[in-house]
């Protein structure tokens, strides 16, 4: 009987989701990600995931590979069928999983405009506006502010003209007299 081999392969997946809105207000969403080999040290950034599932099996079959080559008396197809059995595994399931993914974004991003939305309304509350204020309130206070602007300038001209008669009367008692 063979004593079994153990062969390990190790990875560290890392993906950056980047959300933005085009010129049109369409919402879009990017993953990229980073993939490395811990036992090579080797990496590599993708923006598709079968990029980042490539990478692996690469060094998932040179594994196999490097055991089929040192093994004696080892049934080479056999080895590889057990070997890529992991592969359908996870091609049947990838695409659930990146839907997923997708879906748990979409509800982010929901849940997010939503507490934005309801911020905005609380600020405007506290300020006392309304979302879209009337056109007569907006023209009320412009006549008000208008009013008040009004009074202001009269009691300017009349502090001027105050002073300026007090300038005169400064100026005719500094004469000497003739």
């Amino acid at each position: 009987m063979m004593k079994p081999q153990n062969n390990v392969a190790s990875f560290v997946l890392r993906f950056t989701q980047e959300m933005w809105r085009d010129a049109q207000d369409e919402p879009h969403v990017q993953w990229r990600g980073h993939i490395r080999h811990v036992q090579g040290d080797e990496e590599d950034r993708f923006t598709d995931f079968a990029e980042a599932v490539a990478f692996i099996q690469r060094y998932l079959a040179q594994l196999t590979m490097e055991a089929i080559a040192g093994g004696q008396n080892m049934n080479q197809e056999k080895v590889l069928q057990e070997s890529f059995k992991l592969w359908e595994q996870f091609a049947s399931s990838y695409t659930g999983m990146m839907f997923e993914a997708m879906e748990q974004t979409v509800k982010q991003s929901q849940t997010f405009k939503e507490q934005i939305d309801q911020a905005t309304q609380r600020a405007l509350k506290a300020w006392q506006f309304s979302e879209q204020p009337d056109q007569k309130q907006v023209v009320e206070v412009l006549k008000s502010l208008q009013a008040q602007i009004e009074a202001l300038t009269a009691k300017v001209e009349t502090l001027e003209q105050a002073l300026q008669a007090k300038d005169k009367e400064t100026v005719s008692t500094d004469r000497p007299a003739e």
